[in-house]
């Protein structure tokens, strides 16, 4: 008797843990969270971009479909579309222009992404002694959709729509 009681309460607690754990992000205020997020008009990675979401910006959620989140953008109320809901945070961030607020850089909110400071890197490249500058080319670079596309296809990686 114990058991079954002990096993129920077990299956409850799961359960209220569970639902806690399922909350929705529709209908909050969150803030891009990346240094550039496409809003895409459906789901798909190639769907086409409707706009870019600098960090910082404002959005309102109004639907999930997996990790995927359709938003409005509060600069543009009336545009909708679609975002990788990663790419959000609930937390307000501060533009440099805001109150007159110091705020990060985009080579300072990568380098934080990866664990480190301007001063860290710093220190890491010259007890190594690596050369960074084929990676700093690397992070340079950038592709069109529609070139990614075309590699994808012209290579055979990738059959499909979206």
């Amino acid at each position: 008797m114990y058991m079954k009681r002990f096993g129920i309460f077990i299956l409850l607690n799961l359960a209220i843990a569970g639902g806690a754990m399922a909350q929705t992000l529709v209908g909050r205020t969150m803030f891009v969270a990346v240094k550039n997020a496409e809003l895409k008009s459906s789901t798909g990675f190639f769907a086409e971009t409707l706009g870019i979401l600098e960090y910082g910006e404002q959005v309102t959620v109004l639907k999930e479909n997996g990790r995927w989140v359709e938003v409005r953008w509060a600069k543009r109320a009336s545009l909708t579309g679609w975002m990788i809901s990663s790419g959000l945070t609930s937390k307000r961030i501060t533009a440099a222009s805001e109150n007159g607020r110091a705020s990060a850089s985009a080579h300072e909110l990568a380098l934080a992404g990866k664990g480190f400071s301007q001063e860290v890197e710093r220190l890491y490249q010259r007890e190594t002694a690596l050369n960074y500058s084929g990676i700093d080319a690397l992070e340079s670079q950038s592709l069109t959709n529609e070139e990614l596309y075309s590699f994808l296809v012209e290579g055979h990686l990738f059959m499909g729509d979206n």
